[in-house]
């Protein structure tokens, strides 16, 4: 376990050398375009924004016709941005009272994300049938906090899979003939050992076993990533939304090497409301770090949709 917390800092301190390196002041975290649009001028010309665009002290937001953006600024505090407070221009990075683990936990969140923005995948998005292996979808190559797990996978409706987990000692859980792709890990079945390394295996058919590992992270390390948690939610009370908490708690527990929980924090935040661009695309960038290319290619496609559907 000593190897997975000495993991879990360098990855938070990784994140956040890499928000300062590339001096971002503040990123859009949420998105509404209505029938407008939202841009941004660094210099030169205005150019369309999008969903988890970072942006540097000195660049411009503006809000057109009836479209909104939220900016979350990297030192602490969100900015809401519209058509009456347009243009606005980001600050430099100022500490405000939040504490400095705060500022840190929110500039490793923000860190993460920035670095996972890339092009959508060009690869056409096919439709899954039964004669293409499953691929596990979580957890998928990642530590995991205590409590309930749900194995999930990407597969064909009509097929009927055999699922286990596979310890050190051999299987602690089979099931046979389930259908659709998702399995509760049962709470009669052998308890899950902290800092042990278990492989998903998931199989129809003649196809060869699809596989997946994840770790469950020690009770006293997952205080300290709830406690993180906590500090990172009540230093953004009160100023930020639903979804700017979402998708800033996504990139913390992401940073730290949850990919899973960070993935589960925004499928929860997508229940709620499933028209936010920023959600998806965050989703999107987890799904490509977890080398989900196709499902990276979805969110990403619904995240431009969402943009543009209702523009003039």
């Amino acid at each position: 376990m000593g190897r997975v917390v000495a993991v879990l800092v360098l990855l938070v301190v990784a994140a956040v050398a890499g928000a300062q390196s590339t001096e971002t002041a503040g990123m859009i975290t949420e998105i509404k375009t209505g029938r407008g649009r939202v841009e941004v001028r660094s210099t030169g010309d205005w150019r369309r924004s999008g969903p988890l665009q970072t942006l540097r002290a000195g660049d411009t937001v503006r809000a057109i016709d009836d479209a909104v953006a939220v900016v979350m600024l990297s030192g602490g505090g969100t900015v809401k941005i519209d058509a009456a407070n347009s243009p606005y221009a980001v600050p430099a990075r100022t500490d405000d009272t939040r504490s400095q683990k705060a500022r840190t936990l929110v500039q490793a969140g923000l860190g993460f994300l920035a670095a996972g923005q890339r092009e959508a995948p060009t690869a056409i998005l096919s439709t899954r049938s039964a004669t293409k292996p499953p691929v596990v979808v979580a957890p998928r190559n990642t530590i995991v906090l205590p409590g309930p797990l749900a194995l999930e996978w990407a597969g064909s409706r009509f097929a009927r899979y055999t699922v286990r987990v596979v310890g050190p000692s051999g299987p602690v859980l089979e099931r046979r003939g389930i259908g659709g792709g998702r399995l509760e890990y049962p709470e009669d079945a052998p308890a899950l050992t902290p800092g042990t390394r278990y492989t998903i295996e998931v199989v129809t058919g003649e196809q060869p076993v699809q596989e997946a590992w994840f770790e469950v992270l020690d009770a006293s390390q997952a205080r300290v990533v709830a406690d993180d948690l906590s500090t990172l939610t009540q230093s953004l009370a009160g100023g930020a939304s639903r979804n700017s908490v979402a998708v800033v708690r996504a990139g913390m527990l992401a940073s730290a090497g949850l990919l899973h929980d960070a993935r589960r924090a925004l499928i929860e935040a997508l229940a709620t409301d499933s028209d936010e661009p920023a959600l998806h695309q965050a989703l999107g960038n987890l799904y490509q770090k977890s080398g989900l290319g196709e499902l990276a290619a979805e969110s990403y496609d619904e995240a431009q949709f969402l943009l543009t559907r209702d523009a003039k």
